[in-house]
């Protein structure tokens, strides 16, 4: 037997989404050990034993097929570990017979339905009618998850009705009973293909769900999908070729639709609705249709919904949405490292709501999975102008993905304006607004600067602190606002010589406020949590007092916080639902870095509390927040909450986002 393990199996499309679901890594590992080109011990033993094999293939126009290939057990054999021999007469009205010829490029999938067990075969067909061989390239195993309990399958003689064939057709045109047929489904069997270096990859996988799983919009059909072992061999190829196919069988009456079209991701916003438990959505748009009643020879009913299935569903629908579709208006290099977007209404007739200097909204930005990446940046610009202006630095996987995907009319979705970070947090008409601002930690405080110049509110001193002048964004616009009153300090860092106008060395809080009394000033500090807190304990040492000191920090807190109650001070097991895991905390974590560790992606933006897009349910247990932070009534925030101390077991069903 050969025993080596195959290379990475993987083509564009699935490495694509494994990356965006971060397991490229893990799933190349996984990939040479388990994507192997022959079939092992158990898999020439699971084959023989079925009654039917899901295939799938390719017509001569590019169009998918996929169906269920019945016979007695045994019909589908394994003589050695390179192939399967296939012994079969398929129907003539199967819309796969006629794409079974020597060469063609096959995906099967073997699954046994009582024991849940299914496993995989890609391959090349060769042979011809009645006795076929399908020569192995790629086996694998599959997860059993979804697999509902068709334990009771018995043989009957079929007595086929008249087949239904349309092409260029769209669901509408179907009749009542047929709709209904997908409206009942629970199992479906899916057909997709890629082109990769070694040639076409077919493949065919399962899906299931409870009544109703795959939801009819128009003339589309939407379909959940859930965790499961991170191939992506379907929504890869899907990416890949833009194209999919369904065969939904009902067991109880032997019917099976086909249905061949074009296919893409989706996100639930064009789902129109959310399903519980689902990680994405895809989109089948039919083009061509084969409806087969009573055609299926193995029977059943099912004893009961897959464990996985039961906590899922049914569709829901989509709370009002409270954000706003933006488009690129331009994009400017500022730095290097830091660039600047301008956001319009993607709506001619509808302005972007007003916003005050230090607030921030959260980007939706769309993925190649058609999931968003979710972060949130302080609005930068001049509260009075109109439109956004964020000034993202290139420094983490998710703003290094907003450089790359924001581009001059992109669309994409955008909360309202929100934060406290303003002028009128500090309840004062008129002071000494002391802005001090360490690397991109200036982008609120030059929105603050706009607002605040020449508005008769007082002296406004702005202190831009760098490592590098290199660094510094905004220098011609902050040039402006010194012309207009502005004070302006420009301090660089990480070098003794200093270019003119720039002062080397750190800043001295005693020498800024110089000239106006203390109890006037106003401290407004953005920057590096280590930033941060020097320059917030400078000013308590000096005489401010914490009423007078404003901060935005990022990255790990350094400020010492206190907690509305004591917080647990040994592990804490923490259960998680939709979609579910099983963790445990540990003291110096928030519940968010507990459910990233268990491998979940929760919804985030801020991570500090602010932007509530990790809300979700407590179920089970107590938490306890920094002072300063509270929940919607009802919901916890993930990224804040710490498992109160005497609390017990913590348990959240999680928000679908």
């Amino acid at each position: 037997m050969n025993n080596d393990v195959t290379s990475s199996p993987w083509h564009e499309g699935e490495l694509a989404l494994q990356r965006v679901a971060g397991v490229e890594q893990q799933m190349a590992e996984v990939g040479r050990k388990v994507m192997r080109p022959f079939l092992t011990p158990q898999l020439q033993h699971f084959f023989p034993q079925l009654p039917f094999v899901a295939a799938a293939a390719v017509d001569h126009d590019g169009w998918p097929w996929v169906t269920l290939l019945e016979g007695a057990p045994g019909f589908v054999h394994a003589p050695d570990e390179s192939r399967l021999d296939l012994t079969l007469t398929p129907s003539a009205d199967d819309p796969v017979t006629p794409l079974l010829t020597s060469g063609a490029n096959l995906g099967l999938l073997g699954i046994e339905l009582p024991t849940r067990r299914r496993n995989r075969v890609n391959g090349v067909l060769r042979g011809s009618a009645g006795r076929w061989q399908l020569e192995v390239v790629h086996a694998f195993g599959n997860c059993p998850q979804y697999i509902h309990d068709w334990s009771a399958m018995r043989s009957v003689q079929p007595q086929p009705g008249p087949v239904l064939t349309k092409s260029d057709a769209t669901l509408d045109q179907l009749p009542e009973p047929v709709l209904a047929h997908i409206d009942q489904a629970i199992t479906a069997f899916v057909g997709s293909y890629a082109h990769t270096d070694q040639g076409v990859q077919v493949d065919a996988s399962h899906r299931g769900g409870q009544p109703g799983f795959i939801r009819r919009q128009g003339s589309d059909l939407i379909l959940p999908d859930f965790a499961g072992n991170r191939f992506f061999n379907t929504l890869g190829n899907v990416l890949a070729s833009g194209r999919a196919a369904l065969v939904i069988p009902d067991f109880a009456s032997g019917g099976l639709l086909h249905l061949s079209g074009e296919a893409r991701l989706v996100d639930e916003k064009a789902a129109g609705a959310r399903y519980p438990g689902a990680e994405r959505y895809w989109r089948l748009t039919p083009r061509h249709i084969v409806w087969r009643p009573r055609t299926l020879r193995w029977r059943s009913h099912a004893g009961a919904v897959a464990v996985e299935a039961a906590p899922h569903g049914p569709w829901q629908a989509l709370a009002p949405s409270t954000q706003q579709r933006v488009q690129v208006a331009a994009v400017v290099q500022e730095t290097p490292e830091i660039r600047s977007f301008y956001l319009k209404s993607a709506r001619q007739d509808k302005a972007l709501a007003p916003f005050n200097a230090g607030q921030f909204i959260t980007l939706h930005v769309p993925r190649l999975d058609d999931t968003a990446l979710v972060r949130s940046y302080t609005l930068s610009g001049d509260s009075q102008q109109a439109g956004y202006r964020i000034s993202v630095k290139a420094d983490g996987e998710g703003s290094h993905y907003v450089h790359s995907a924001l581009k001059v009319g992109t669309e994409l979705a955008v909360s309202m304006p929100t934060g406290s970070f303003t002028a009128e947090a500090s309840g004062s008409e008129r002071a000494h607004w002391v802005l001090l601002g360490g690397g991109i930690g200036i982008t609120p405080l030059v929105s603050l600067a706009h607002e605040l110049t020449g508005a008769g509110r007082g002296p406004v001193t702005l202190v831009q602190s760098v490592r590098d002048v290199a660094e510094a964004p905004f220098s011609d616009e902050l040039r402006d606002l010194e012309a207009r009153g502005l004070r302006l300090q420009r301090h660089v860092t990480g070098s003794k010589a200093a270019p003119n106008e720039w002062l080397a060395g750190r800043v001295s809080l005693a020498q800024v406020h110089t000239g106006e009394a203390l109890e006037e000033v106003r401290l407004y500090l953005c920057g590096p949590a280590a930033f941060v807190h020097r320059y917030h304990q400078e000013a308590l040492s000096l005489g401010v007092s914490h009423g007078q000191i404003h901060t935005e920090a990022f990255g790990p807190s350094a400020l010492a916080q206190t907690y509305t109650a004591p917080t647990a001070e040994q592990p804490v097991e923490v259960s998680f639902a939709n979609p579910s895991a099983l963790a445990h905390w540990q003291p110096g974590e928030s519940l968010l870095e507990t459910a990233e560790k268990a491998g979940l992606q929760p919804s985030y933006g801020c991570r500090s509390g602010s932007c509530g897009e990790c809300a979700c349910t407590l179920v089970q247990g107590e938490v306890t927040y920094p002072d300063g932070i509270s929940a919607p009534e009802g919901e916890i925030l993930l990224c804040s909450a710490r498992p109160a101390a005497h609390s017990g077991r913590i348990a959240i069903t999680l928000s679908n986002g």
